[in-house]
C-alpha cells in the first residue's frame, strides 16, 4: 500500500517507459518525458488547487466579513495580495468537514500554546484567532441541521 502513495512517480515513469517503448528508442527520451509529465502534473495540480481555492473564497468571504466585522475585512482584504495568508484561510473555507474539523482541533492545540504564552505578533494571532473562531463556527451550524 505505501508503494501506492507514489503514484505521480509511477505514472510519470510509466509515461517515460511508454514513449521510450513506442516512440523514442533512446535512454534520454524516457528521462525527458518522465521529467516533463511530472512537470506538467504539479503545475495542473496547483492549477486546480488555487481554482478550488478561489471558489471556497467566494462562497465564505462574505460571511466571514459579516462575522468579524473590520478584523474579518482587513483579513479578506490582506488574502487578495498575500497568498500565504490566502492559503491559511483557505483550511477553514474548504468544503469537507472531515478536513475543517482536523484543522479546527489543530488550532485548538495552538490556541492552548498561545495561550501558554508562546503568542505570534499581531496578524498572525489575528488570522490564527478569527481561524479558530470560523472554522468553530462552520462545525457548530453543520451539526445543528
Amino acid at each position: 500500500m505505501y508503494l501506492f502513495s507514489f503514484y505521480r512517480m509511477i505514472v510519470s515513469v510509466l509515461l517515460g517507459a511508454l514513449c521510450w517503448f513506442f516512440i523514442f528508442h533512446t535512454w534520454w527520451s524516457w528521462v525527458l518525458i518522465t521529467i516533463l509529465s511530472r512537470i506538467i502534473w504539479y503545475i495542473v495540480e496547483h492549477a486546480l488547487l488555487n481554482v478550488q481555492i478561489s471558489k471556497d473564497f467566494r462562497v465564505h468571504e462574505t460571511s466571514f466579513k459579516q462575522l468579524y466585522g473590520p478584523y474579518g475585512i482587513r483579513l479578506i482584504n490582506k488574502s487578495e495580495t498575500d497568498a500565504i495568508v490566502r492559503r491559511e484561510l483557505a483550511e477553514v473555507f474548504t468544503r469537507s468537514m472531515k478536513k475543517l474539523a482536523k484543522t479546527v482541533e489543530q488550532l485548538e492545540m495552538m490556541d492552548t500554546l498561545f495561550k501558554a504564552g508562546m503568542r505570534p505578533d499581531g496578524d498572525t494571532y489575528l488570522l490564527h484567532d478569527l481561524k479558530l473562531k470560523y472554522g468553530k463556527h462552520r462545525l457548530d451550524n453543520e451539526t445543528s441541521k
